[in-house]
């Protein structure tokens, strides 16, 4: 998986709870809701419908009610393929048992290769980072410039650990609706999970951005 998202356990629970969300969101038109990345994909079914709503297009025929490994196994194997030759995206290091016997690490690895296709690329109009006839800046890079413009007072190397004490996503909550966050200068970086989930809730609800689930806030 990229290297991106190898972080601590506490930031994995983060991420994974995340991508849930970000899941649902997708899945939400039609009535899925996805209560774990492990199990919500492990029959195929679920991929194979939120590839179906990202892309906008038919993937074919599949078992919609997969009862032995076999059955799961074609419906991830033809999600997988759909991917990697229609939608000519690169996946590394992960296969149908991966997710049918299901990996979390590689998974949350697939779910980020989609929303940087599917979410960063179109949302930012850049060229498919995975196609190897890249001429534009790739997803990754696209997002880090883009909240680099945002925050140029800041210093932002990555879109991973610089982030993790909570104070760059407060920061980047006021640059959208400044005055929204003034707190952000003076958050104290050690109270990591408190400074994300309160800038997150602010971003709910004043900007429309759903936030991921989270438990009570706790200084790590």
């Amino acid at each position: 998986m990229d290297k991106e998202l190898d972080l601590d356990p506490e930031w994995k629970r983060i991420q994974e709870k995340t991508f849930t969300r970000w899941c649902n969101e997708q899945l939400k038109v039609q009535k899925i809701v996805l209560e774990d990345l492990q199990s919500g994909f492990s029959d195929g079914v679920n991929l194979i419908v939120l590839l179906e709503v990202l892309s906008q297009k038919q993937i074919g025929k599949y078992n919609k009610k997969p009862k032995v490994h076999a059955q799961k196994m074609e419906n991830v194997e033809k999600a997988l393929e759909f991917i990697t030759k229609k939608e000519r995206i690169r996946l590394v290091n992960i296969g149908s048992g991966d997710i049918v016997v299901p990996n979390l690490k590689l998974i949350l690895g697939l779910v980020w290769t989609l929303i940087l296709h599917y979410q960063i690329s179109v949302g930012f109009q850049i060229d498919d980072p995975n196609s190897p006839q890249v001429e534009g800046p790739s997803a990754k890079q696209a997002l880090l410039n883009y909240v680099r413009q945002k925050l140029p007072h800041k210093t932002i190397n990555n879109l991973t650990t610089d982030w993790n004490d909570g104070t760059l996503v407060a920061a980047l909550v006021d640059a959208h609706a400044p005055g929204l966050c003034p707190e952000a200068e003076t958050m104290d970086p050690q109270n990591a999970l408190e400074n994300a989930s309160h800038s997150m809730k602010l971003a709910e609800d004043w900007l429309g951005i759903p936030q991921s689930p989270h438990s009570s806030a706790k200084t790590p």
